[in-house]
């Protein structure tokens, strides 16, 4: 068994991957904090999440523009939607998280940290849920855009960074 199983990075990629999530997560802190009114550290959690998976693993599925912006509007959807619903915030977290955990592996565009997204739209607090539905295209999806933009940005000058990957 191999202590750490993920194949190894040369200096180049790695640096490489150390800008774009820098500057992805200073990019999706300063938009949700603009627009989430003090929760912003909750959504960023999982925006983090997706630029680790964006700049450390170009190419992966998990990476893919449709799976980022897919799995962080749905779960979203339905963060908001359970929080809606329901008045109990563990019911509610189960229900959400629970169906777009489903339909994320069923129809394949999975996106794990997008989990997190749909939390925070049952825990962000009014600043959160106060936005209701709108919580979807601002600050969700936006930031989703904005990692994937700049995931193109920084993987295109580089032949050997495919982004997104051609198939």
């Amino acid at each position: 068994m191999k202590i750490f199983p993920s194949p190894k990075s040369n200096n180049k990629d790695a640096l490489i991957g150390t800008f774009g999530a820098a500057l992805g997560i200073a990019i999706t802190w300063l938009v949700s904090d603009a627009l989430l009114s003090g929760v912003a550290p909750l959504l960023v959690v999982s925006m983090g999440a997706s630029a680790v998976i964006l700049f450390s693993m170009p190419s992966a599925p998990a990476a893919q523009p449709g799976a980022v912006l897919i799995a962080h509007v749905v779960a979203a959807f339905f963060g908001v939607a359970a929080a809606q619903i329901f008045d109990n915030i563990p019911l509610a977290i189960a229900v959400g998280l629970g169906l777009h955990v489903g339909l994320m592996t069923r129809f394949g565009y999975m996106h794990p940290p997008s989990g997190g997204t749909a939390l925070t739209a049952i825990i962000g607090g009014p600043a959160v849920t106060d936005l209701g539905f709108k919580f979807i295209w601002r600050p969700v999806l936006l930031n989703a855009v904005l990692l994937v933009l700049l995931a193109v940005a920084i993987n295109k000058p580089f032949a050997w960074r495919q982004y997104p990957a051609k198939n």
